[in-house]
C-alpha cells in the first residue's frame, strides 16, 4: 500500500494540477508573525483544466511582475488586500481586476500616475491581512488601501485566527486542537493522493447521510441559525477594519473595504442545487445573509464600502463571472469588479486630494 501511494502521489504530481502540487506550494514560505506568506521571488506556472497562468512574486512578496521601488512625487498608490480572491492564481497578472483597475484609473488621470499593488494571499483570513498589512507598509506607501472581505469564509477565518490578533497564545487545548487540524489541512492540501480521496469521501458519505443540523462551517455565515462564532468572526473583522484603518491614517492613507460574494450569490443554479444539498441535511441557507451581515459589523465604521454582488450579479446572463470548478472570478469576472471599484472610488470621493481624517472620526 506505501508502494501505491508513492507512485499515485508521484504521477499526480508529476501530471496532476492542484494546490498539492510542489509548484504551487513554492509559492509559498514561512513567517514568525503571521504564519506564511508569498515567497519574494517565486516565479511558477499552475495550469489547470480551466486556467494556464504564469505567476510571480516580486522582492516585496506580492504578485507582481515589476518590483515596487521607490514612490515618485506624482504617484499614487493603491494596495488591495484579500485572499485567493484577490491574488487570483486562475488568470494572468495583466487580467486582475487591480491591474485592470490601474489601467482605468491611468486612462483617465492628468499628471497623476496610479499603482495598484496586489496584496493578496491565498488563505488569508481578515487577521492575517492585518499583519500582512503593517509588514509591508513601510514599503508599498500606499494613498489608499483596500481590505477586500470574502463573506463566504472571512468570519470563520477571522475566528480561527483571533488569537494572532493580540499577539497571543491561545489556550492549551484550543492550540493543541488548531494545531491538529491546521496539520491535517496542510497534509491534505500537500498531497494529490489525498485530496482526491477525501473528495471521494464527502461524495460518498454526502449520499448516505441525512443528519439533521445546520449547513458545514464553511456555510455558517449564511445559514439562517448561525453558529455563534459567526458573530465573534463579524466582530473580530470590525476590530480588523478598524485598527487598519488608523495604522493606514497615521500613514496618511485613506481605508475603503470591498465585500466579495460568493459564487451561488451569482450563480441561480448552483444557488439551487445547494440550498437543496442543504434542505436535505436539515439546514437552511439565505443567499445573501453573508454579504448582509458584514455590512450591518461594518455599520458606523467611517470607512467607504464597496459591495461587489450588485455588479456581478447584474452582468448576467452572458459568460460565467466565476468559474465553474473553483469560486474565483474568470477574466470577465475580473472587467466587472474592476469597472465597479473604479466607479466606488471616484464617487466615494477617496481619489480627491484633500487631508486624510484620522481613524476615530
Amino acid at each position: 500500500m506505501a508502494v501505491e501511494f508513492g507512485v499515485f502521489e508521484a504521477a499526480l504530481r508529476t501530471w496532476g494540477s492542484s494546490e498539492a502540487a510542489p509548484a504551487f506550494q513554492g509559492l509559498f514560505a514561512n513567517d514568525p508573525v503571521i504564519g506564511y506568506r508569498l515567497k519574494p521571488g517565486a516565479r511558477i506556472r499552475f495550469a489547470t483544466a480551466e486556467f494556464d497562468t504564469e505567476i510571480a512574486i516580486n522582492a516585496t512578496g506580492v504578485r507582481d511582475d515589476e518590483e515596487i521601488g521607490p514612490k515618485a512625487s506624482n504617484e499614487r498608490r493603491i494596495l488591495i488586500l484579500g485572499d485567493s480572491l484577490v491574488l487570483s492564481v486562475q488568470v494572468p497578472f495583466r487580467q486582475t481586476f487591480g491591474e485592470l483597475l490601474e489601467q482605468r484609473l491611468n486612462a483617465s488621470s492628468q499628471g497623476v500616475r496610479y499603482r495598484v499593488i496586489n496584496g493578496g494571499v491565498q488563505g488569508y483570513g481578515p487577521v492575517q491581512e492585518l499583519l500582512f498589512f503593517r509588514s509591508i507598509l513601510p514599503m508599498v506607501q500606499p494613498d489608499i488601501v483596500v481590505e477586500t472581505l470574502f463573506v463566504g469564509n472571512d468570519a470563520e477565518e477571522a475566528v480561527t485566527a483571533e488569537a494572532l490578533l493580540d499577539g497571543r497564545t491561545p489556550p492549551t487545548l484550543e492550540t493543541l486542537h488548531q494545531g491538529a487540524i491546521t496539520r491535517l489541512r496542510r497534509l491534505v492540501r500537500r498531497s494529490m493522493v489525498l485530496q482526491v480521496l477525501r473528495l471521494r469521501a464527502v461524495a460518498a458519505t454526502g449520499r448516505f447521510t441525512r443528519t439533521a443540523g445546520p449547513p458545514e462551517p464553511p456555510l455558517q455565515s449564511y445559514a439562517a441559525h448561525p453558529a455563534p462564532r459567526i458573530a465573534r468572526g463579524l466582530a473580530v473583522t470590525r476590530r480588523v477594519v478598524e485598527a487598519m484603518a488608523a495604522d493606514a491614517a497615521v500613514a496618511g492613507a485613506r481605508t475603503a473595504v470591498v465585500l466579495m460574494p460568493a459564487r451561488f450569490q451569482v450563480d441561480d443554479p448552483d444557488y439551487g442545487r445547494l440550498r437543496e444539498a442543504v434542505a436535505q441535511a436539515g439546514g437552511e441557507v439565505r443567499r445573501d445573509a453573508a454579504t448582509e451581515r458584514f455590512a450591518s459589523a461594518l455599520d458606523g465604521v467611517p470607512v467607504p464600502r464597496f459591495d461587489a454582488l450588485p455588479p456581478l450579479r447584474s452582468a448576467l446572463p452572458g459568460p460565467d463571472v466565476f468559474f465553474q470548478q473553483t469560486v474565483h472570478l474568470t477574466p470577465r469576472g475580473h472587467e466587472i469588479v474592476a469597472g465597479g471599484l473604479e466607479r466606488f472610488l471616484r464617487q466615494s470621493g477617496l481619489l480627491d486630494e484633500r487631508p486624510v481624517p484620522s481613524a476615530g472620526r
